[in-house]
């Protein structure tokens, strides 16, 4: 078989004209669907507005109201936080302040027992030095008095005559 060019084109053209009128209908029926999804989405999407649009403006509202107050209490804090700082300053200071004098009056109060103490020892070493002394230079006297005193009131013995020269036998000898 053989054909002719005319036929031959015409063929191709019948070919690419079924292959145009083939995608003009899927273009129709595509074009059909995506209307269709676009209703779709649109009515979602009104849904959707429907029910945010409440919410956003009770939202509006409520930073309507309340930034104001959010203000309010933001600068309330800051004068409350320079005041806390300022008064723990002050208790800061202040300890520090008692500190100092607490350490001072320990100083002065261990300065004035160590010096207490020092002057009742060396009180106690005077009182040793003018009374203990004498006192025992004075019993000593008294004991000396009083063994003068028992001595002289004792009984006398009788004295051993003294032994003659000749007699004076092994007493005499002194080993």
């Amino acid at each position: 078989m053989h054909f002719d060019p005319q036929t031959l084109q015409i063929f191709v053209a019948a070919v690419v004209g079924g292959t145009l009128l083939l995608q003009v209908i899927l273009l129709v029926v595509i074009l059909f669907f995506v209307r269709k999804a676009a209703i779709a989405v649109r009515e979602d999407i009104n849904q959707i507005r429907d029910s945010i649009t409440p919410l956003v403006k009770d939202t509006r509202e409520l930073l309507a109201n309340v930034g104001p107050n959010i203000q309010s209490t933001a600068s309330d804090m800051a004068v409350l936080t320079h005041a806390l700082r300022e008064q723990t300053a002050n208790v800061q200071s202040t300890v520090t302040e008692i500190s100092e004098r607490a350490r001072h009056q320990a100083s002065r109060v261990d300065f004035m027992l160590t010096t207490m103490l020092d002057r009742a020892d060396h009180a106690g070493a005077v009182v040793n030095e003018t009374v203990v002394r004498p006192l025992r230079q004075l019993s000593g006297m008294l004991a000396w008095v009083r063994a003068v005193v028992e001595s002289l009131r004792a009984p006398q013995s009788p004295r051993q005559k003294p032994p003659v020269d000749g007699a004076r036998g092994d007493s005499g000898m002194f080993v």
